[in-house]
């Protein structure tokens, strides 16, 4: 089965979009795989490693492979129950970064990360968005004195924006601690179903 990809950011989902999400979903490993790339951007930094972009069309062939590796075949081809999953985050796209901490970090909470939406024009300023910062340990060890440890490694930033405010334009997106800009990329939102 061969994919039909459109490339526009999908401000409201219709029936259509719904049925090619699923399909999506049910498509061979690599199909999917390749689909879910165009969505993920490895960044070459030490401390922001990647960003990923969730739109709802996304979204929806996330919980779709989901219910598919539970064994809930129903679900990948339900235009009701789709809508229902979609429902709380109706007209949302999700923007996240991966943070990895120096291994001889001292921090007890993560710093004050921000997502920053920006734009490629020339003077257009740009925008922090409301960041969730998400802290990641490592797995529980003893200490000499039997203590049970663990050490923050890293963090999940993520923050939500309504796709009619994103178009379909490029725009940059960064990562900032304390305003200084630490790692950027353009996303082409255009591109990205």
């Amino acid at each position: 089965m061969r994919l039909l990809l459109s490339f526009a950011l999908v401000l409201s989902m219709s029936g259509s979009d719904i049925e090619r999400a699923q399909q999506v979903a049910r498509s061979r490993d690599s199909e999917r795989e390749q689909f879910h790339r165009r969505y993920v951007f490895d960044l070459h930094d030490a401390t922001v490693t990647q960003l990923e972009v969730i739109t709802e069309f996304r979204r929806l062939v996330l919980v779709t492979e989901e219910h598919i590796f539970r064994g809930d075949w129903m679900f990948s081809r339900s235009a009701r129950a789709a809508e229902q999953a979609l429902a709380p985050s109706r007209g949302i796209v999700t923007i996240r970064a991966l943070v990895r901490f120096n291994p001889l970090n001292t921090y007890i909470a993560p710093p004050p990360y921000r997502l920053v939406l920006g734009t490629n024009a020339p003077g257009g300023a740009p925008a922090p968005l409301e960041t969730q910062v998400t802290p990641q340990y490592s797995v529980p060890y003893k200490s000499r004195d039997g203590k049970t440890l663990t050490s923050l490694v890293g963090a999940t930033l993520a923050a939500e924006i309504a796709s009619v405010q994103l178009g379909q334009i490029s725009r940059i997106v960064a990562v900032t601690l304390e305003g200084k800009e630490l790692a950027r990329t353009a996303v082409e939102f255009g591109r990205l179903d």
